[in-house]
């Protein structure tokens, strides 16, 4: 397993990036050994949105979006405050009231919380981190098979210790997405074509190639098409071309 000073690396490093959510998650399941995430956005008590998961290794994407739209609402772990918080739903054990069974819920005593949220996998052990941003909640859950070595309280404090700098790197990953859309100067041709090798992937060399033109020919263009589009990097590019729809720049789970 990686060290918590790696895991941060890895998601201030994915700042700006499109994929930061995802590689958010890979660096938590690398540092806490777990072996599922799932991030989710709380807004509000009445809205959420889920921003990443990886439940689609284990069947249990249903349960997921059954969760998100519906069960998460008993959940006694997100009643229990705001965060930064690391959390372990097996501590959350005689607090959580019993759950109305119906279509989304049954109950299941050899579950952590006594219940299970339809289409979730079963006997999972959970732990979670809280992180503020703003007047949401991000929710950081980690699953894993569930064993007899259950995570220790020192990895409760550890990942406590991380809410701060992962709430800045969430804040300062959305501002990217904030900024307000500068005035962009036309493209000339040969810009234009370009910029569409880059975002193919071509590196300077193979754009040289391909349009006949000197390296230092094509790092003039690409400056210039930067400065033109009011971008500093290849990610706000790609993230110029392909825009999430929602969350503004924020990537969601994979369809």
């Amino acid at each position: 397993m990686e060290t918590s000073d790696a895991a941060l690396g890895h998601i201030i490093g994915a700042i700006g990036e499109p994929d930061f959510v995802a590689r958010t998650a890979a660096a938590f399941c690398a540092f806490t050994g777990f072996d599922l995430a799932a991030l989710i956005l709380h807004r509000d008590a009445h809205r959420a949105e889920l921003l990443f998961d990886n439940f689609d290794r284990v069947d249990g994407r249903s349960g997921v979006e059954t969760y998100v739209r519906a069960t998460r609402r008993i959940n006694p772990m997100i009643a229990d405050g705001r965060g930064p918080r690391a959390l372990r739903a097996r501590d959350f054990a005689s607090r959580a009231a019993p759950p109305p069974v119906g279509r989304d819920v049954v109950r299941a005593p050899d579950e952590e919380l006594g219940y299970r949220t339809v289409g979730w996998p079963r006997r999972q052990e959970e732990i979670a981190l809280h992180v503020p941003l703003g007047g949401a909640v991000v929710e950081i859950g980690l699953y894993r098979a569930r064993r007899r070595d259950a995570a220790p309280a020192a990895l409760l404090d550890t990942l406590a210790a991380m809410g701060w700098p992962v709430a800045a790197a969430f804040e300062r990953h959305a501002h990217f997405a904030r900024r307000p859309a500068p005035a962009r100067a036309p493209l000339t041709p040969r810009e234009a074509e370009v910029r569409d090798l880059l975002l193919r992937g071509c590196s300077t060399e193979a754009v040289a190639l391909r349009l006949s033109l000197s390296r230092h020919t094509v790092k003039d263009h690409r400056k210039a098409i930067f400065r033109k589009l009011g971008i500093a990097s290849l990610a706000e590019l790609f993230s110029l071309a392909h825009p999430s729809p929602s969350l503004g720049g924020w990537d969601r789970r994979p369809a």
